[in-house]
C-alpha cells in the first residue's frame, strides 16, 4: 500500500465533536466519563457519552433526520459531513465508496423498543424499527444523503471495525474499485443491558473513582469504561490529492487484519498473533519497526488485554524506548469506533509533534519494555506511527501511517 492520502477527518466524541475539539481535549487532558443513570450495584460506575455540545441540526437542514435514525447512525452522519467538508473534494457518485465499522449497530434502540412492546404491546412496535437498528444503516445514511452509489459497506469486527473498514477503503481504492472512500466507524452501545453484561464478566472497570476508572497498561489497571461516538475519514489516492492541492494528513501506508482464534473475549495471552498483525502492517508498508515513531495502542485497561498488547508490542519493536499512548483514559472504549478515533489522534500527533498522555496512568506494567507517555503530553519528532485495535472474538487490526513526503 503506497499511495492512500488522507485528506479530511471528522469526530463526534465525549470529549469534542469535530477534530480540533477532540484533539484539543485530548493534549489538555480532558476527562469523559460520566455516572452511569440508574446504574448496577457498587455504584458509581462511569461510562462516556457523546458530549452534550452534539446537535445533529448543526450538520443537516432537514429536521426529520433525527426523527428517522439512531444515533449511531447521527453520529457517523455528522463526522462524515466534517470529513468530507474539510477534504473538500469532489465525490464522483459512482466512484466514491462508503465503508463504516460497528460492533452493534443500534442495540439501545432495539431494547427501548423491547421495553415498549413489553409495557404497550404490539401495536407500539414502529415500522421503521428494523430499518433504524441494523449495523448498515450508518453507510447506508452516508450515501443516500450525499447521493452516492459506489460500494457501501458495513464491517463488524468488533473492536477492530473501524480499521478494517479503512483497510478495506484502501483496497478498494488501489484495486480501482472507487476513486474516493468515506470510511471510519461509529458506535452508540451505551445500555444498562450492556453494562449490566460487563460487569458480570468483570470487564468494564469497577472504580469508584472516575480518574482511576479507565487506566490503560496500568499496574492497577481493573476493566475499561464503555464510549461512544464516531470517526471519518476520507481517503483518496495520492496523486489526486496533490493534483488538486489538497492537504494530506496522512499516507496509509500498511494494513494487516487476522484472527487469534482463541477465545470470544479474551485474546491469545502470548501476544503472538497481536504481533503478527502489527508486523503484517509493517511488512505491507515495506518499512522496519525502528522506522516507527510511536505507537497509538489500543490499550483498553483490561488486565489480560493489556498484557497479550505489552506482550506484542515487545516483541515487534525490541526493547527500544518507542514512544507510546492510548486515548482510552480520555473518552473510554468506543468499540468499533476507538481505531479510527485512535488514527485521527495519531494525524494529530504527527501535524504538532506531541503525544497526548494516556490519562489514569501512574504506574505503568512493569513488563512494558516501551516508553508509555504519562503525566504530560510528550513532545516528538513523528513521521511515521502505527495504530492497533484489537477485537472480542480474535480479532486483530494494525495499520501504518507516515507523513507525506513531497
Amino acid at each position: 500500500m503506497r499511495d492512500i492520502a488522507i485528506t479530511g477527518m471528522g469526530v463526534v466524541s465525549a470529549i469534542g465533536v469535530s477534530p480540533e475539539h477532540f484533539w484539543t481535549n485530548l493534549v489538555n487532558g480532558t476527562l469523559g466519563m460520566q455516572t452511569i443513570p440508574g446504574q448496577g450495584t457498587g455504584g458509581p460506575h462511569w461510562w462516556s457519552p457523546v458530549s452534550d455540545a452534539f446537535d445533529l441540526g448543526a450538520f443537516f437542514d432537514d429536521p426529520k433526520l433525527a426523527r428517522r435514525t439512531e444515533p449511531f447512525a447521527q453520529y457517523a452522519l455528522a463526522a462524515a459531513a466534517q470529513a468530507v467538508g474539510a477534504a473538500g473534494t469532489a465525490l464522483p457518485p459512482e466512484r466514491t465508496a462508503v465503508v463504516l465499522g460497528t460492533s452493534m449497530g443500534s442495540l439501545p434502540g432495539l431494547t427501548k423498543a423491547q421495553a415498549r412492546f413489553d409495557r404497550e404491546g404490539a401495536d407500539a412496535v414502529s415500522a421503521r424499527l428494523m430499518a433504524m437498528v441494523i449495523p448498515n444503516m450508518a453507510s447506508a445514511h452516508i450515501a443516500m444523503h450525499l447521493g452516492l452509489h459506489g460500494p457501501q459497506l458495513t464491517v463488524t469486527t468488533a473492536c477492530a471495525s473501524s480499521l478494517d473498514a479503512i483497510g478495506l477503503a484502501a483496497m478498494l481504492l488501489e484495486g480501482g474499485g472507487a476513486d474516493v472512500a468515506i470510511a471510519g466507524g461509529t458506535e452508540n452501545f451505551l445500555d444498562l443491558l450492556v453494562f449490566e453484561s460487563l460487569r458480570h464478566a468483570r470487564a468494564v472497570s469497577p472504580e469508584t473513582a472516575r480518574e482511576l476508572a479507565s487506566r490503560p497498561f496500568d499496574r492497577a489497571r481493573s476493566g475499561f469504561v464503555m464510549g461512544e461516538g464516531a470517526g471519518v475519514v476520507v481517503l483518496e489516492r495520492k496523486e489526486a490529492a496533490v493534483r488538486r492541492g489538497a492537504r494530506i494528513w496522512g499516507i496509509l501506508r500498511g494494513y494487516a487484519s487476522l484472527a487469534d482464534a482463541h477465545h470470544v473475549t479474551a485474546p491469545e495471552p502470548s501476544g503472538r498473533y497481536e504481533q503478527a498483525a502489527i508486523e503484517g502492517a509493517l511488512r505491507d508498508a515495506q518499512l522496519p519497526p525502528d522506522a516507527i515513531d510511536a505507537v497509538i495502542a489500543h490499550g483498553t485497561s483490561t488486565p489480560v488485554g493489556d498484557a497479550a498488547e505489552i506482550l506484542a508490542i515487545n516483541q515487534a519493536y525490541g526493547a527500544r524506548p518507542l514512544p507510546v499512548t492510548s486515548i482510552k483514559g480520555h473518552i473510554g472504549h468506543t468499540m468499533g469506533a476507538s481505531g479510527v478515533m485512535s488514527l485521527i489522534a495519531g494525524l494529530y500527533a504527527m501535524r504538532d509533534g506531541v503525544l497526548p498522555q494516556t490519562l489514569g496512568t501512574s504506574d505503568p506494567d512493569p513488563q512494558a519494555a516501551f516508553s508509555l507517555v504519562v503525566g504530560e503530553p510528550r513532545h516528538v519528532r513523528l513521521q511515521a506511527i502505527q495504530v492497533n485495535a484489537f477485537g472480542f472474538g480474535g480479532q486483530d487490526a494494525s495499520i501504518v501511517v507516515a507523513a507525506d513526503d513531497r
